[in-house]
This record gives structure tokens, C-alpha cells and sequence, in this order.
């Protein structure tokens, strides 16, 4: 299977960088412990309202198992009053990926 390469843009509600940013690191070291996953890193725009997953997953199955953990299931319940819009995420595939 090839592998599922995701980008998960998160946009803070104004007044909420700083705790949507605590809730997010929370899940980082469990999701990375997830079987599939190769990588997940949180990023923090330069105007500090946006936040982005970066993430490679061995397969779609991988990607979908992760979808479905409870941590995941926390941090969104965790995040609902913090976010200005909902996630917006896009599955990419590799065209010349080193």
C-alpha cells in the first residue's frame, strides 16, 4: 500500500491560541506511538492563529485506525469551543517525495 501523506490546517478562535495549542501537543506523542504512523508534527503559523498536523501514514488503513482512537476523540471534544472553523485536512499522494 502507499503510503497516506495528510495536512490538517486547526484555526484558533480568537482569544484561544494558547489553550487550542495546549490541547494539541497533548495528542502528539500518543499519535506518534500509533502502528503506521511515520510522522506527526504540529506546526504554529508565524501570526500564531493557525495551527497545522503535518503527517505520513504507512497506508490508508493506518490512517484511518488513527482516526478512531480515543485520544483523537478527546482532543476534539477537548478543542470544539477553542476552534474557528472546522479542521481542514487533505489527503495528499507523493509525486517526488524524497
Amino acid at each position: 500500500m502507499a503510503k497516506t501523506y495528510v495536512t490538517a490546517v486547526i484555526m484558533a478562535r480568537e482569544g484561544c491560541e494558547t489553550r487550542l495549542e495546549e490541547e494539541l501537543r497533548k495528542v502528539v506523542d500518543a499519535v506518534r506511538a500509533e502502528p503506521g504512523c511515520l510522522r506527526y508534527d504540529l506546526h504554529r503559523s508565524g501570526y500564531g492563529n493557525a495551527f497545522l498536523f503535518y503527517e505520513i501514514w504507512e497506508s490508508p488503513a493506518h490512517l484511518e485506525a488513527h482516526g478512531r482512537t480515543p485520544h483523537m476523540a478527546a482532543m476534539h471534544e477537548a478543542t470544539a469551543d477553542l476552534t474557528a472553523c472546522p479542521a481542514e485536512v487533505n489527503l495528499w499522494e507523493a509525486v517526488d517525495a524524497g
